[in-house]
């Protein structure tokens, strides 16, 4: 018999009900088990299958639902605890919008961010803790087990907070990066009328409306060094910058690539004043 015993009587009820619901369920394809409450802080757990081994059918079913339960029960808060009492932001809106990044790091859902492949077997990692701590005939108290035996994975969670509260930050200085440069627009008269940007092979090229290429020594003549954004890029390089320096009143962009990050980034900028065709338009209207 395994006995689980809670501090909190809310666990204790909850997990309780999730146990019994999957005992029930799967009773049906043979597990041979059942679950019953003591109080209202502890709950035990028989399992009376002769011909199937513990640790072969129960232990790794029981180890899993304790897996799932921590981690939708306490994972979030544990991350808002992280993200006022370590990093010190006591901002309501900040911190979920620091828990939704740091959430989306831990289900793997931030491709642009491979050094936290880490991160995406957290639920291995717990498993693998309850699991080494579950036997056939045990007394388990929950809330100390999971004070002592998840530290390592509250460090985990810190440094995923802490990865979350730089990409919040970044974002930050990007949107703040966009409204300063629709500001500049809307108070600056145009020095072009219209600028063509073909974006081919990874490149932007500028053009005047009589479709001549807009010179390197143009773009340094205009370029507003306070708007400068691609901080350690080649002028050549950078576009976001040079181009609201140009102040266009309208943008004609020509893209095999409408979701290039550098193209949603204008788009943003420009709204209205920009629009996007395809790569072989401009070929064809400028010939």
């Amino acid at each position: 018999m395994i006995a689980i015993h809670f501090e909190e009587e809310q666990h204790c009820r909850h997990l309780f009900q999730q146990l019994k619901s999957y005992i029930q369920k799967f009773s049906n394809i043979g597990l041979e088990a059942k679950v019953s409450l003591e109080g209202s802080e502890t709950i035990h757990l028989h399992y009376h299958n002769k011909y199937v081994n513990f640790y072969d059918s129960f232990h790794p079913f029981v180890t899993s639902v304790l897996t799932d339960y921590v981690i939708h029960s306490k994972e979030e808060e544990w991350i808002l605890d992280i993200i006022e009492s370590v990093f010190y932001f006591h901002d309501e809106e900040e911190q979920q919008q620091i828990l939704t990044i740091a959430k989306s790091i831990l289900e793997g859902d931030r491709d642009d961010l491979p050094a936290l492949l880490s991160f995406f077997d957290r639920h291995e990692h717990i498993y693998q803790a309850f699991a080494k701590n579950l036997s056939e005939d045990t007394v388990f108290y929950y809330e100390p087990f999971l004070t002592f035996r998840l530290k390592s994975y509250g460090e985990m969670l810190i440094d995923c907070v802490e990865m979350a509260i730089d990409e919040y930050m970044l974002e930050q200085e990007y949107q703040n990066m966009i409204e300063s440069f629709r500001q500049h627009i809307k108070q600056h008269k145009p020095k072009y009328e219209e600028i063509y940007v073909v974006h081919e092979q990874g490149t932007f090229t500028f053009y005047d409306s009589t479709f001549r290429k807009v010179t390197q020594e143009e773009i340094m003549f205009y370029l507003e060094v306070d708007l400068i954004f691609e901080q350690g890029l080649r002028v050549e390089e950078m576009v976001l910058s040079p181009l609201v320096s140009l102040v266009p009143n309208e943008v004609k962009l020509f893209t095999n690539q409408p979701y290039d990050g550098v193209i949603l980034s204008l788009q943003a900028i420009f709204q209205e004043k920009m629009k996007v065709f395809r790569l072989s338009d401009f070929t064809r209207k400028k010939k």
